[in-house]
């Protein structure tokens, strides 16, 4: 069963597996480690963020592996691709796509998506995140296709643990939900609004029942555990806002839709390939019309439905900007938008385009439509294989250009007259490190996909374990607290000018 099945859908599971190396083979065959990554041998934060099933994956990896996590790139990394892979023959097989081309760029956009690279930079989680997102996309296959009712709830625990791995998983299944009950909806030869409205319904059930049962495993972990979800990034009150919110909310995701907004840590179509993207609806667009057509020709009713299903699909990819404010969307949420290039793929493998009859040329507007889409999605690949790795070698230069400040920071700490393994240090203003002769390379300004969305590293959180694991320097710290306001510090100027490093009552200071 399983050599037929990798042999009927080679195509998608070697195609995702050599875009992947093409996009992120320099993360794959490095280290890159800063920011959440430095510690090199954690998950990160599960139950207070409302991971919960992240934490049972956590618990599970480390008693079957018999250790804690390693951030290992290229096991981590493959493993990643192996999970992307999942998810595409999951949805060719949903939505039927057969055209050879149209398969290898679906399932290349599903791993060189910009959220990929932006997810590589917290390589120890990676793995789990795209295995949650896995699984709410086989949670909504099974809903949508299975009729039994223990199948039903199973479809429903899978969508909820995704969630439970990540919450930016939900605009996931919400896009694949939609997209298949437009295409079921789409070749009925009748708008039967019966039929629609139980469609409908079991559709809106499926999605409140996966996300009810995440809220309840949710609290049942916090009372096991003993925790309280955290504040960060609004992960308390996910969902909640007033009515003028929502309404804000609504506009935000449509707006992002069609228009994505440049500069921002959210906006996955930097450089040029926005116009692509544009250029991508534009076709989608016609061949859109084209399904309305078709629909409204078999029946005014149907039309209705389709068309109101096609109102919905901006606002379903876009589904983190109605979970949260558009300030709290990240790189890494945004993995959701890429459904829109599901529902591209099943337009043109569906052949709604047939129904333009003009030929140019000797050859059909249809074919060149469809092939013109393919192509374009190809190239849109293409691209985003260069922007990931352009966050790479962001990344390496961020990283080298750490190791090199702290390597000089730590051998003049050495060096300071009175100072031995022994000696305390004290760093003063240790998140406003500046120093002139730093590099400002400003070709790097463009990217703003996280963690590569800073200019440089050396004031990141997590700079004392920067240096501890790539510098080998791990002295013994001691907070600024009462020195930060001694006179005698305030006259010392700032590292590294002379003078910026000194003993004091046996203390080591460094003021920034």
């Amino acid at each position: 069963m399983i050599k037929e099945q990798l042999e009927k859908n080679k195509t998608a599971i070697w195609s995702t597996f050599l875009w992947g190396i093409l996009a992120h083979g320099m993360m794959l065959f490095n280290k890159f480690s800063f920011h959440d990554d430095a510690g090199l041998f954690h998950i990160g934060l599960t139950y207070s963020l409302g991971r919960w099933m992240l934490g049972i994956l956590d618990s599970f990896s480390r008693f079957f592996l018999g250790s804690g996590h390693y951030s290992t790139p290229l096991f981590h990394g493959l493993m990643t691709i192996a999970f992307v892979a999942g998810c595409a023959v999951t949805l060719i097989k949903l939505f039927e796509i057969k055209n050879k081309w149209l398969v290898i760029g679906l399932s290349g956009t599903l791993i060189v998506f910009p959220a990929v690279a932006s997810t590589f930079g917290y390589m120890f989680t990676a793995p789990y995140y795209f295995l949650g997102t896995w699984m709410g996309i086989l949670g909504a296959y099974i809903c949508c296709k299975c009729s039994k009712w223990y199948l039903y709830l199973a479809g429903l625990l899978l969508m909820a643990c995704s969630a439970g791995v990540y919450q930016a998983n939900i605009p996931v299944y919400v896009s694949v939900i939609l997209i298949y009950m437009l295409k079921e909806t789409a070749c009925r030869e009748h708008g039967d609004w019966m039929d629609f409205f139980r469609m409908a319904c079991r559709s809106v059930l499926s999605l409140l029942g996966a996300i009810g049962l995440y809220f309840v495993l949710n609290q049942t972990a916090l009372w096991r555990t003993g925790m309280q979800l955290s504040d960060y990034q609004g992960i308390n009150n996910m969902g909640t806002t007033s009515v003028k919110g929502y309404l804000r909310r609504i506009l935000t995701a449509y707006r992002e839709f069609f228009v994505p907004t440049d500069g921002t840590i959210g906006n996955m179509y930097p450089f040029s390939a926005d116009v692509v993207y544009q250029l991508i609806l534009v076709l989608a667009g016609i061949a859109t019309l084209c399904l309305l057509y078709g629909c409204f020709k078999k029946d005014i009713f149907l039309g209705l439905q389709v068309s109101v299903l096609v109102f919905c699909l901006p606002l379903a990819v876009h589904f983190i900007y109605f979970m949260c404010g558009a300030e709290l969307v990240d790189s890494m949420m945004t993995y959701g938008e890429l459904m829109i290039f599901v529902y591209v793929a099943w337009l043109m493998e569906a052949g709604w385009l047939s129904c333009i009859k003009i030929q140019v040329a000797g050859r059909s507007v249809e074919r060149l439509l469809t092939g013109g889409s393919i192509a374009l999605l190809l190239i849109l690949n293409v691209m985003f294989c260069r922007i990931d790795n352009i966050c790479y070698l962001k990344a390496e230069f961020m990283q080298s250009q750490a190791i090199s400040y702290f390597t000089a920071l730590s051998a003049q700490i050495r060096g300071a007259e009175g100072y031995t393994a022994e000696t305390p240090v004290v760093y003063i203003n240790e998140y406003e490190k500046y120093d002139y002769t730093m590099a400002n390379i400003p070709e790097f300004k463009e990217i703003h996909i996280i963690p590569y969305d800073h200019s440089s590293i050396i004031n990141s959180y997590s700079w004392k374990v920067t240096m501890k694991m790539w510098c080998n320097f791990d002295p013994v710290y001691m907070e600024a607290g009462e020195y930060a306001g001694l006179p005698e510090i305030q006259e010392m100027p700032s590292y590294p000018s002379t003078g910026s490093i000194r003993m004091l009552d046996d203390v080591l200071i460094v003021k920034f």
